[in-house]
């Protein structure tokens, strides 16, 4: 009888439909996926024959009571229950703990997950933390830190509502057109770390926290924080890699798959947020090709109950690289998605956009036009490979839209 695993998900995501998912059928696993989006998968289930679970179940997956009655009521034994969304690791963590399997502890993931609670968690622990203030509308607090500060929603994503203000006037417009959006949400406002930014990617097994590698990020221009490049393994991440792990142990962090973000100051690396989950955007599948073991296989058997034993340092060179649009409009051009092998030089273009899409800048990774990701596990040069798809790439608005 084929053990059972459980994975939980949102929205369609295609580190979920075309990672995990095919990774846990290959491993031979009786695979159900768990949504409140079930339509949208059965959609792409019915259209892509690389997402195939043997059963898709809908419920509110914010409520962790939800699914453990919707487990139950389908008569479910499950062997693992695991997700790969920010938004559920906290609920998933509660369920697999509910039917006694291995499990994230829920109250780290939460503590994660919320920005002030990480911040509160760096004070309380003495680890490098930076000032910081949390803002609710119609609330009068003082911010009480020099500017520049950083703006982001309390439980955000990515860089997604993320600015750098550089004074009061410009934090007062961030805030009045974020609780445009969202007037009941709270804003966590952060003194502005200087320095790189470094990725730390690590694997748990309850008692071994493995850090497999990182990247060295590049950043769009102020007073946006989105992603325009990331370079594995750059000398900034491996320079400072035992100070970053040593935080995340100290902070809890300890089971499966978990990816964070450090900037390094002067005095060192100071933790900006844990992503308590796979590292997103396309990387995970760039670490899946480059690795000398199954990502997504060796994440779901964490989950499983396996131990880490061996090397899982991830080598060789890899580099991604963000074509970001610039304003928004109608996409032009007829660059598509494609997989150029050269030796064991491996080029993946995914075109995100399409042509005739009207496209609204949000200044986040959903401004992202294409993704080109390229990879030697024989840590071959990569910067020809990279020119060359640039060379050719052509998709970009063509007429402003109004906001």
């Amino acid at each position: 009888m084929k053990s059972t695993m459980i994975i939980v998900s949102h929205v369609v995501n295609d580190a979920v439909t075309h990672g995990f998912v095919p990774a846990a059928k290959a491993m031979d696993l009786h695979v159900v996926l768990i949504t409140d989006h079930k339509l949208s998968h059965l959609e792409l289930a019915s259209r892509d024959s690389h997402f195939n679970p043997d059963a898709i179940l809908e419920c509110d997956v914010f409520n962790p009571l939800e699914i453990i009655e919707t487990i139950t009521e389908n008569e479910l034994k499950p062997d693992a229950i695991f997700s790969n969304s920010d938004h559920l690791q906290t609920s998933t963590a509660i369920c697999a703990q509910f039917f006694g399997l291995p499990a994230k502890d829920w109250s780290v993931t939460l503590k994660a997950k919320n920005k002030h609670l990480t911040r509160q968690v760096l004070n309380e622990k003495a680890l490098p933390n930076t000032q910081s203030c949390l803002l609710h509308r119609h609330s009068n607090v003082a911010l009480g830190m020099a500017f520049p500060v950083v703006a982001k929603p309390k439980e955000g994503v990515a860089s997604l509502d993320v600015q750098r203000c550089d004074s009061q006037s410009e934090l007062d417009a961030y805030c009045d057109a974020f609780w445009q959006k969202y007037p009941n949400a709270a804003i966590l406002v952060e003194q502005f770390l200087q320095g790189p930014l470094v990725t730390l990617e690590t694997l748990g097994d309850g008692e071994r926290l493995i850090a497999v590698g990182g990247f060295d990020v590049s950043l769009s221009e102020p007073p946006y924080f989105i992603e325009t490049a990331a370079d594995w393994n750059g000398p900034n991440g491996i320079a400072h890699r035992e100070a970053c792990l040593a935080q995340l142990k100290a902070f809890g962090v300890g089971f499966g798959v978990c990816h964070s973000e450090f900037i390094i100051t002067e005095n060192g690396p100071v933790l900006v947020e844990i992503n308590y989950r796979s590292i997103g955007d396309g990387r995970e599948f760039l670490l899946n090709n480059l690795a000398h073991f199954g990502w997504f296989s060796t994440i779901l058997g964490l989950h499983l109950g396996r131990r880490l034993d061996g090397d899982y340092q991830i080598h060789g060179s890899a580099y991604v690289h963000y074509v970001v649009a610039e304003h928004s409009g109608v996409i032009d051009g007829d660059s598509t998605s494609f997989i150029q092998h050269d030796g064991d030089v491996i080029t993946q273009q995914q075109v995100l956009k399409t042509a005739g899409e009207l496209f609204q800048q949000s200044y986040s990774n959903k401004d992202y036009l294409a993704r080109i990701s390229i990879v030697s596990p024989s840590g071959r040069n990569l910067d020809q490979a990279l020119q060359n798809a640039l060379n050719n790439f052509n998709l970009a608005p063509t007429r402003e839209v109004a906001a």
